[in-house]
C-alpha cells in the first residue's frame, strides 16, 4: 500500500503536469505530437517518448513552481520550513505520511497551474482552436485561483504539521480536524498518522508521608524538694 501511495504521489507532482505541459510544446515541435498520438500500437517507442519526455516536463515545471509559486506563497504571509535532520531520523514514517499527503498534492496543484496556463498561453498566442476567447480566458482565471488555493493550502498543511512533528506532536488531539483539499485527515478530532488514539497520562500518586503530627508535651509534676520553705 506504501508503494501505490508512492507511486500516485510522483504520478501526479510530476507526470501530469509534464504532459499538460507536452500538449503546449507539441505545437512548437512536431516530433512530440507523434509522441502524443494514441494510433501507436505497433511501436512502444513513441509512448516511452512520450512518457520520458513528460517525466523531463514535469521535473521542469517543478523548478519553475519553486521559482515563482514558492516566492507567491512566500508574499501571501505562509513561513518558511525550518530544517531538522534529527527529526528525518525519529519519525521517518510520519514525514512520508506527510510528504505523500500533503507536499505530493502540493507539488500537483502548483505544477497543474503553471502547466495549464503555459499551455493555455500556447494554444492562444497561435490560435489553434476557434473556441478560445475572453470566455474562456475568465475560466483559465478561476480554474488558476481554485489551483492556488489549493496548493497553498497543501503546503501550509505540510509545513505546519511538520513544525508539530519537530516539536514532538505531529498531530494534536484537542483539534476538530481541517478542511482539506486533498481528502487527507477530513475527521474530527484530529489524531495520529496511523489513527490508534493515544494513551492518556495517568495522574501520579503523590507519596504517603511518614511524618506523625508531633503530640503536646505532658506537663512534668513539681517534687516536694522543689517547694518554697514556709515561714
Amino acid at each position: 500500500m506504501d508503494i501505490l501511495n508512492r507511486q500516485f504521489g510522483l504520478v501526479i507532482a510530476y507526470l501530469l503536469p509534464g504532459f499538460i505541459a507536452l500538449a503546449g510544446i507539441a505545437p512548437l515541435v512536431p516530433e512530440v505530437t507523434t509522441w502524443l498520438r494514441t494510433n501507436q500500437a505497433s511501436s512502444i517507442g513513441a509512448p516511452l517518448y512520450a512518457l520520458l519526455a513528460a517525466t523531463a516536463a514535469g521535473m521542469v515545471v517543478n523548478c519553475f513552481r519553486w521559482f515563482i509559486i514558492d516566492r507567491l506563497l512566500v508574499l501571501t504571509g505562509v513561513p518558511l520550513p525550518a530544517f531538522n535532520p534529527r527529526a528525518l531520523e525519529e519519525h521517518p514514517e510520519a514525514i512520508n505520511f506527510l510528504l505523500e499527503n500533503h507536499y505530493r498534492f502540493y507539488q500537483a496543484y502548483a505544477g497543474t497551474l503553471l502547466a495549464v496556463i503555459w499551455t493555455y498561453s500556447v494554444y492562444r498566442w497561435l490560435r489553434l482552436s476557434p473556441l478560445l476567447g475572453v470566455g474562456t480566458d475568465a475560466v483559465l482565471l478561476v480554474f488558476c485561483v481554485v489551483l492556488f488555493a489549493g496548493s497553498r493550502d497543501a503546503i501550509i498543511k505540510y509545513r505546519d504539521r511538520s513544525r508539530h512533528l519537530v516539536a514532538g506532536t505531529l498531530f494534536n488531539s484537542s483539534s476538530i480536524g481541517d478542511v482539506m483539499t486533498n481528502g487527507a485527515d477530513h475527521h474530527a478530532g484530529g489524531g495520529n498518522a496511523t489513527g490508534k488514539k493515544q494513551p492518556s497520562a495517568k495522574p501520579s500518586a503523590q507519596p504517603k508521608s511518614d511524618a506523625r503530627p508531633e503530640t503536646p508535651a505532658k506537663p512534668q509534676p513539681v517534687s516536694g524538694g522543689d517547694k518554697a520553705p514556709r515561714h
